[in-house]
């Protein structure tokens, strides 16, 4: 039977660690070792990993250096066939390990096995649950499709062959926050990923500060901080994410397929507010299949460009760009139209929280985009795929 490493990192949260460390010791399949990489803690970590006398548990203390150095400094102590990351202020349950390995011992053209995850807070009165953050439909596209166009699946949730770690190469020691953003994509543009909704751990919230000691930051500053993180990750990752990959997400006609793919990827690309990169995107993908309308499956991605969770931040020049798109070709008409029927939904969204400054602005963005209501009905047939082709992957 394959072995299973948990590599767990961890600063300064020796009360989490403690429940995170009994949690692994529950697995229905047990896992081989644990490792648990301290960087830096000061709060009396290593008493509390000591006093628990785990038996197959390797404790590592080390300077200060964050969360990207201390996986990296784990993973070249891990044995394990499987590598499964774990953070510290989280709770696995007790099948987790044994349904992500599951998957990789059943299929081994499969790299990476994901589940599901759960939120909690503890309160006076026990664990109060709640559903994930965001978590797409899987039944709708590939689950590489979601993953690009907004994080979902979590270290916690993810069995990964250690193979597969050592062919992408160490996590990026460069970045602060969304490692596990950028680590997965890596990963998941290289090797096949399965997808289980089955939920595999408790998200701890709480109020702690996070990030490395020397760029620490509070809970209400977690979300700009992850959005500004995503854009760098997303940057590095521009010629990771080859168009031929994103092709194997649809069928139908080549042509037809190829354009599809480009303008999903600049869907991609919208919804981590790099429009420079989406609408070169744009421009390749409207010089094909010009005597082909929009299909519905491309009115969606145009719709899904503007409807992130980044909200919509288009400068003039890029606002130019467009306004040209627009008048170059029907099909380029058609292209920005949706993206205005797209910018429908923020308009709402920035109705509902009274941002009235976030109204005016994406309003005469509008102005200039214009709207396409509905795909034609002769449009492009092409269709998304469930699952990309194992001959897609390089």
């Amino acid at each position: 039977m394959s072995r299973i490493s948990v590599i767990v990192p961890t600063y300064n949260r020796k009360d989490y660690l403690r429940d995170a460390l009994l949690a692994l010791q529950k697995q229905s399949r047990p896992v081989d070792e644990v490792i648990v990489w301290d960087d830096g803690s000061s709060d009396g970590t290593d008493k509390v990993v000591d006093g628990l006398r785990i038996p197959n548990l390797t404790y590592v203390h080390a300077d200060n250096a964050g969360k990207c150095a201390a996986l990296n400094g784990a993973m070249s102590h891990a044995t394990g066939d499987y590598i499964w990351v774990c953070d510290d202020d989280d709770i696995a349950l007790p099948h987790a390990a044994e349904k992500l390995a599951a998957v990789l011992d059943r299929n081994p053209e499969i790299g990476i096995s994901g589940g599901g995850y759960e939120r909690f807070c503890d309160t006076d009165h026990g664990q109060e649950k709640s559903g994930p953050g965001y978590w797409p439909d899987l039944s709708d596209g590939t689950p590489l499709r979601h993953l690009l166009e907004d994080i979902y699946l979590f270290q916690n949730a993810t069995m990964v062959r250690r193979a597969c770690y050592d062919t992408v190469g160490p996590f990026n020691e460069n970045l602060v926050r969304s490692i596990d953003y950028d680590m997965i994509v890596r990963l998941a543009t290289k090797f096949p990923l399965h997808m289980s909704e089955d939920v595999m751990f408790l998200q701890r919230k709480h109020d702690g500060d996070r990030g490395p000691a020397s760029a620490r930051h509070s809970i209400a500053k977690v979300e700009s901080v992850w959005a500004a993180q995503d854009r760098i990750v997303f940057e590095g990752l521009r010629d990771q994410i080859p168009i031929m990959l994103i092709a194997a997400m649809f069928e139908g006609d080549a042509e037809k397929v190829l354009r599809a793919a480009y303008i999903e990827r600049a869907c991609i690309f919208a919804r981590h507010d790099l429009w420079d990169f989406a609408i070169d995107d744009l421009l390749k993908g409207e010089k094909l299949a010009q005597d082909t309308p929009l299909g519905p499956v491309e009115f969606a991605m145009c719709r899904r460009a503007v409807s992130g969770k980044q909200g919509v931040r288009i400068d003039r020049n890029q606002l130019r760009r467009l306004t040209k798109l627009s008048r170059s070709s029907p099909i380029g008409q058609q292209i920005v139209g949706s993206l205005g029927r797209g910018l429908i939904w923020s308009v709402r969204r920035a109705l509902v929280h009274r941002d009235f400054a976030t109204v005016m602005r994406l309003g005469a963005i509008l102005t200039r985009t214009g709207l396409k209501m509905t795909p034609d009905s002769a449009g492009s047939d092409v269709n998304e795929r469930r699952t990309i082709p194992l001959t897609a992957y390089g």
